[in-house]
Formats: structure tokens, C-alpha cells, sequence
């Protein structure tokens, strides 16, 4: 990166934003990614000199030039002087220093940690938000033992995700890597989530209750599942007669007697009891589905109880054995890949989607395909990639989620999805690009199901 990129980034900017009159949408939206790049560019510039700052700070004595600015930290003195959140100066202190070629005491200059993510961020196409998680989960894979060329494959890998995930699965990727490396590791992380999660109940002044819940995965499952069956766009729950009101409840003060945790952690269980008989007794359907939690575990897993298994909707994975405790149980399915006593294809027989195919599709996509909508799989319709009133059959690899607004642009706005290379991608329509080049969908990596790529 240079002087003369920057300039030159701005001055796009300038000219776009001096044009007198109503922008076409085609040039307001070239506008905004300029002004992406611009400030991708900034940000690396100002990731290189608090990089220097936090070199300058390194010593610990009243020297330091952070001391000598009146700052605690080097973070604080950029984040003071540049106008920064402090997440945003640290961000800029953390990759600076993992990303900028060190000077030694003799003069010469050692190349920076991760070279590869450095000339990316540096070039504008990574922030150095994604870049400071990506260091940091770089650093957590190498103390948990990973070799020099798994380093190397991850790192590509996070530099090739980076530019079109959003932070949250940016993070999930990160985990997946650990995972990876160690993969016995979720069973004493999920421990000592279990030790830190709590539910805390205020009573305000104002007359409202504050209900405060951190949830372990494994209790995160069951309540967001319930909470999106209550919330999702387009769906009315059904419960179930209920059973005697008496049966199977144990008496509180044994309970109290026997149970020595804090009260928070034991209003996380009551918390999770409550969701699963809500699961229990819902006979309603999300866009379509029953109302079920999905475990997605390998079968050596669930046959052996070591490993990671994933919870849908939660991103801290769970042990294999806490998938083994919870693969009988009502209203959760293991997903064992895909079971091969379902059909999941109908072919022109029937237009909607049948419960196997919305599980499968939740697996396989993860929520609304399109780049940037974080609308859950409880939130999504199925599509036909080609419209089944067209002769599209209801097979798995003609259908995708999409949120109702997606879903829509898809029907009418011109808006495609197409298999390539076995992957997903997204056709504009020409209003937006008139060469119509095809764009990676949220989920890059989607394995097609059947047939040919």
C-alpha cells in the first residue's frame, strides 16, 4: 500500500460525491465500495504506525511513548488521538504488530508474521478488524499444536473468507479450525463455559424485570430453537395437550438440598427445562418444519463420544458426548450427514419442500444464502433454483433457503442461483451488473448434494 493508492481511492470518492443531481443506483453503489476500499486503506495505514507506537511502548518504563504521552497503553494513545472506539484502536495496535515488518537493533528488517494476511490488508481487500481475529485465531491454532503447513492452509483459507463473511462466521470458521487441530478440546472448553454461564434476574425501579442469560451451547440450543420458534416471519406455534401438571416433579427443597451451584447457573437449567417442554408440546412448524433442535455430529462421534458435535444455530460447538446424552431425546435430530432412508428427492411429484429436505437444507446452507443476510434457517422459505411452475423439480440440488425479502428478489427482481465447481454462486441481474458475473453466496463452500456441478 501506498500514499498514491490512498490518494487515488479518495479521489474516486470525491468525484462521485461532487456530482450534482440523483446518482443512479449503479453509481451509488460503486460509490459506497469505493468508500469501503478508502477505508479498508486508511486503516491499514493506521494499523502500521500504532504498530510503531506499540513498538515504542514495548519497554515498560517512563520512556515509553505512550507513558510520555500520558496514556496507560498504546491502545489508549491511538485511540485518543485518532478519534478510535477502543476496540478499534486495539484492533489497529494488535494486527499493526502482527502485519508490519519488524527493524532490529542492527537495521535489518524481519518480515512480518503473517506475510500473507499482511499484503492482502495492506492491498485494501481485508479490514484490519478481520485481520486482528484472524491473528488471534492463528495464534490460538498454533498453541494448540498445529504444524507449520496446517498454519499456512488456514491462513489462506481465513484470507480467502475474509472479504465476504460477516464477523460472526468469520469467528465460526476460526473455532472450526481449533477443532480441527484439537478435537477432543470442546469437551473441557464446553466445561468451562458450563462454570461461567448464568442467568441473573433484576427487579427495576421502573417496574420491569431484567432477565440477563449467558447460556453454554449445549443450553444456547434449546433456548435460541424455542425463541426462533416464536419469533420466526410467518408461522403460528401449536402445543400439545400437556400431560398431568404433578408428574415427574421432585420436590424443590430436595432439589435445593442436593443441588450446590450457584443460583444463576441453576436458573440456566430451569431456563433450558423450560424451553425443552416448550419443544416438547409445540406440534406448530417453522416456514414449514417441525420444531426440532438439529445436532450435526459424525457418526465415529456419536459412536465413540470423542470429538465436537454443532448444535444448529449456536456457534461454540458441544462434545460428542453431551450429542450421545441428547440423541434419544424427542424434538432433536442427530444429523449423521444425511440419513439414507430419506428420500431427498421428489422430482415433479409435490412443490413443497418435505421436513428430510428442510433439514438437510438447513445443514447444508446455514441460514439465507444471500451475501450479508444473517436470517437463520427458521427464518428462511425454501426456493426452487428453477421455478417449479418452469419444470424445476423439488430435488435437494434445486433448492436453497432464502428469507422471504431474498426469496423474493429471486422470483422477481432477476436475481439467480446457479451450481458451478460444486459450489453455489449468485447471478446479479443486469441493473446491477451488466456482465452478470456470478458472486459467492454467504456460504461459499456448499457441497452439492446430488448430480452433476
Amino acid at each position: 500500500m501506498s500514499a498514491r493508492e490512498i490518494l487515488d481511492s479518495a479521489t474516486r470518492v470525491a468525484a462521485v460525491l461532487e456530482r450534482s443531481g440523483r446518482r443512479a443506483d449503479s453509481e451509488l453503489v460503486a460509490a459506497l465500495e469505493a468508500v469501503g476500499e478508502l477505508r479498508r486503506l486508511v486503516d491499514a495505514s493506521g494499523a502500521r504506525l500504532a504498530a510503531e507506537v506499540v513498538r515504542r511502548s514495548a519497554a515498560g518504563t517512563t520512556f515509553d511513548i505512550d507513558r510520555r504521552w500520558g496514556e496507560r497503553t498504546p491502545a489508549t494513545l491511538v485511540a485518543a488521538h485518532v478519534g478510535l472506539e477502543p476496540g478499534e484502536a486495539l484492533a489497529w495496535c494488535e494486527a499493526g504488530d502482527a502485519l508490519t515488518p519488524t527493524i532490529t537493533l542492527t537495521g535489518a528488517q524481519l518480515a512480518p508474521a503473517h506475510p500473507a494476511l499482511a499484503s492482502v490488508v495492506s492491498a485494501g481487500r481485508v479490514s484490519v478488524t478481520a485481520a486482528q481475529r484472524i491473528v488471534r485465531g492463528l495464534d490460538d491454532v498454533a498453541a494448540k499444536g498445529a504444524t507449520p503447513g496446517q498454519l499456512a492452509s488456514f491462513e489462506q483459507t481465513l484470507i480467502d473468507y475474509a472479504p465476504t463473511v460477516s464477523p460472526r462466521e468469520l469467528r465460526r470458521l476460526i473455532r472450526r479450525m481449533l477443532d480441527l487441530v484439537d478435537p477432543d478440546g470442546a469437551e473441557p472448553r464446553e466445561d468451562l463455559l458450563r462454570t461461567r454461564s448464568g442467568v441473573t434476574i433484576v427487579q427495576q425501579a421502573d417496574g420491569l424485570t431484567r432477565l440477563t442469560a449467558l447460556l453454554h451451547p449445549e443450553a444456547a440450543g434449546f433456548v435460541l430453537t424455542a425463541l426462533d420458534a416464536r419469533t420466526a416471519p410467518r408461522r403460528q406455534p401449536a402445543f400439545a395437550e400437556s400431560g398431568s401438571a404433578s408428574s415427574g416433579v421432585a420436590s424443590d427443597d430436595a432439589a435445593d438440598a442436593l443441588d450446590r451451584r450457584p443460583l444463576a447457573q441453576r436458573r440456566v437449567d430451569a431456563l433450558v427445562g423450560i424451553a425443552r417442554d416448550a419443544l416438547t408440546r409445540d406440534t406448530g412448524q417453522v416456514a414449514g418444519a417441525p420444531v426440532t433442535v438439529m445436532v450435526t455430529v459424525t457418526l465415529e462421534a456419536l459412536t465413540t463420544g470423542l470429538g465436537c458435535a454443532q448444535l444448529a444455530g449456536v456457534d461454540e460447538p458441544i462434545s460428542a458426548a453431551t450429542a450421545r446424552r441428547h440423541a434419544s431425546d424427542a424434538g432433536i435430530v442427530p444429523v449423521v450427514l444425511v440419513s439414507a432412508s430419506e428420500n431427498l428427492d421428489q422430482g415433479r411429484e409435490t412443490r413443497l419442500a418435505t421436513p428430510a429436505q428442510r433439514r438437510a437444507l438447513s445443514l447444508r446452507d446455514r441460514g439465507c444464502l444471500f451475501p450479508h443476510c444473517s436470517a437463520p434457517p427458521a427464518w428462511c422459505e425454501v426456493a426452487h433454483l428453477r421455478a417449479w411452475a418452469d419444470g424445476g423439480p423439488t430435488d435437494l440440488n434445486n433448492l436453497a433457503l432464502l428469507c422471504p425479502f431474498h426469496h423474493r428478489a429471486l422470483d422477481h427482481d432477476g436475481w439467480q442461483l446457479h451450481w458451478r465447481g460444486g459450489q453455489l454462486w449468485l447471478i446479479p441481474p443486469p441493473h446491477v451488473d451488466a456482465s452478470r458475473t456470478p458472486r459467492p453466496t454467504r456460504h461459499r463452500t456448499l457441497q452439492r448434494e446430488s448430480g452433476a456441478a
